[in-house]
């Protein structure tokens, strides 16, 4: 008889899920032990920074009043701004600000109040900041102590220095860091305040001198801003229009400064923009591909009448525009008459005579599913690729049955394109004045010459807020400039302005128009005459006609502006010398 014998080991399976179990638990206590000699670790380096700090301020608190500011910053005084200190195996960076506060309790000095004693120095404060690093992490502690004088407030050893920080639409700026720097006092002054909720940035305590330097600037919220300040006196600016300043004792020196935030300029030159338009003035009906309860009458578009009774409502879809070439589309101007309680409504289709048409939506032209009420309307975001060809839909209402709104004129007009102008030389100016020559020439902020790239672009980048005024070096004129030139470039907001240059000509003229808003105009008649010469051109998208060819300098021009639906303007006389601009509103 054969005996089995039965071995009880384990098997492969079980030897894994065993070695797996062990490495997780194991793995887990790893972890854990490794946090937690990192929080002791953390611990400690915290009470470490924790008492430096309470020593430091000890030692500042039993500083004479007199004695506690800092080395080159406001108030003056034997304590380093920025030293290092090594404690337990621990580098720790140390930060001292000591700062006047100027306490509520007796008024305080800002953009618009004043402290009741004139004396803003009420008390100091003292702030201390540890920071350290472990590994790769940055940690730190603050202390902040009020160190107040024995006696009343005083304006004994020094005056105030106070700074008014504006935006660039001319409102208080709170959080503008604002350098006050003087390199002839001893020692140097060099300290940084940041403007306070009023947009105001004291310097309680400065020490009585001349030459004293101001710089503001950003970043405010983590945004770029524009720098201003004080300019000394040198040989490129021996007049600057803000020259350092003298602090007195008991005074109060008070500056105003102005910035913005910066944003990106871009300038594109072109030998030649191209635009086109459609119009049709309802002459008859004939430009209209379908229509219901509508009629031309007298060169208007009005609802049908019968026996002197108009219809409540009517429509009318006009024949499609569809370009042959387009780059993109630009404006709809429509002159209309609607007397009370009567409306006329453009929106938007798709499609082809007779029919149907497709609404565009609103995705893709916002405000169409409503309709568009007034006399320019902006189609600059529909998308040429996906709207080849667009049909323009004119709707009439009236709750008055004896009136009737009328459309007198509805024009499209729209981009074909561009030839861009590579590497072009442009002189480029902005309006502020830093100071003059000794000859009173002004002396601007911003005055640099760039050139164009291979494909005709110019991008600047963090420009201020400016107006600048763009001059061609070489021999060229403006023709059309999109937008406006001069370029008013807003803080934050990021400018594009196309230039259309042409050969030089020793006389010209750029018209621009504009309707009581400030919008550009298209399809304006500019006429411009005097005795043998006549011409009328009509004005692009961006409002302007351009006049050179067998322009002369005159002062006995007649120029007449004009638009269906606008109050014309006449200048007799007009004068035209070198290249000349001139802006006209029209009314509707």
């Amino acid at each position: 008889m054969t005996r089995k014998t039965k071995n009880n080991g384990f098997s492969l399976v079980e030897v894994i899920i065993v070695a797996a179990l062990a490495s997780l638990v194991f793995g887990a206590l790893f972890t854990a032990f490794h946090a937690s000699l990192e929080l002791v670790r953390d611990s400690r380096a915290k009470l470490s920074a924790l008492s430096l700090a309470n020593e430091r301020m000890e030692y500042f608190r039993s500083l004479p009043y007199d004695n506690v500011g800092t080395i080159a910053g406001i108030p003056p005084g034997l304590i380093p701004q920025n030293s290092t200190t090594t404690l337990n195996g621990i580098t720790f960076m140390e930060k001292v600000l000591v700062e006047y506060v100027d306490d509520p309790a007796d008024g305080q000095d800002t953009a618009t109040t004043s402290d009741d004693n004139a004396i803003s120095a009420d008390y100091k404060r003292i702030k201390v900041e540890y920071t350290w690093g472990i590994d790769n992490s940055t940690s730190s502690i603050m202390l902040v102590s009020n160190i107040v004088p024995r006696s009343i407030e005083t304006t004994g050893g020094g005056g105030t220095v106070k700074i008014n920080v504006l935006d660039a639409d001319s409102a208080l700026l709170p959080g503008a860091p604002v350098r006050l720097i003087n390199n002839t006092t001893i020692p140097n002054i060099d300290v940084t305040r940041i403007s306070n909720a009023s947009g105001v940035a004291l310097f309680s305590g400065a020490p009585t001198s001349s030459d004293y330097e101001v710089i503001v600037t950003g970043p405010i919220a983590g945004q770029s801003y524009s720098t201003a300040g004080t300019y000394q006196a040198t040989p490129s600016n021996p007049n600057p229009s803000v020259a350092p300043f003298a602090v007195l004792e008991a005074d109060v020196s008070t500056l105003t400064f102005q910035i913005g935030q910066l944003s990106d300029l871009e300038i594109r030159t072109f030998s030649d923009i191209t635009d086109d338009y459609v119009v049709e003035e309802f002459s008859d009906l004939s430009g209209v591909a379908s229509s219901s309860n509508v009629e031309a009458v007298s060169g208007e578009l009005v609802l049908s009448n019968t026996a002197g009774v108009y219809a409540t409502e009517g429509f009318a879809h006009l024949t499609a525009v569809s370009p042959a070439t387009i780059s993109n589309w630009g404006a709809i101007r429509m002159a209309y008459d609607n007397p009370v309680d009567t409306n006329s409504t453009v929106q938007l289709f798709t499609g082809v005579t007779p029919g149907p048409y497709t609404l565009i939506p609103d995705g893709d032209l916002n405000g169409n599913a409503t309709g568009f009420t007034q006399s320019l309307i902006d189609i600059s975001a529909l998308d040429p690729v996906a709207y080849p060809s667009i049909v323009v839909g004119v709707g009439l209402t009236t709750s008055d049955t004896g009136e009737t709104s009328a459309v007198e004129e509805i024009g499209v007009y729209y981009h074909e394109g561009e030839v861009a102008l590579p590497n072009t030389s442009l002189n480029i100016t902005g309006k502020k004045i830093i100071g003059t020559e000794l000859d009173t020439t002004p002396i601007y902020k911003y005055d640099q010459t760039e050139v164009t790239d291979g494909s005709g672009e110019l991008e600047l980048t963090d420009m201020e807020f400016d107006i600048y005024t763009i001059t061609p070096t070489g021999a060229y004129d403006i023709a059309t400039a999109c937008g406006a030139h001069p370029i008013d470039h807003q803080a934050g907001i990021d400018s594009l302005t196309d230039l259309e240059l042409v050969t030089d000509r020793s006389d010209t003229l750029r018209a621009i128009v504009t309707d009581s808003w400030g919008e550009p105009l298209p399809g304006v008649q500019v006429n411009l005459s005097r005795s043998g010469y006549d011409v009328t051109e009509v004005t692009n998208l961006c409002g302007q006609a351009f006049f050179s060819s067998g322009v002369t300098n005159n002062a006995d021009y007649v120029l007449d502006v004009s638009a269906t639906g606008y109050v014309s303007q006449n200048t007799d006389p007009f004068t035209v010398s070198g290249d000349t601009v001139t802006e006209i509103t029209l009314s509707e």
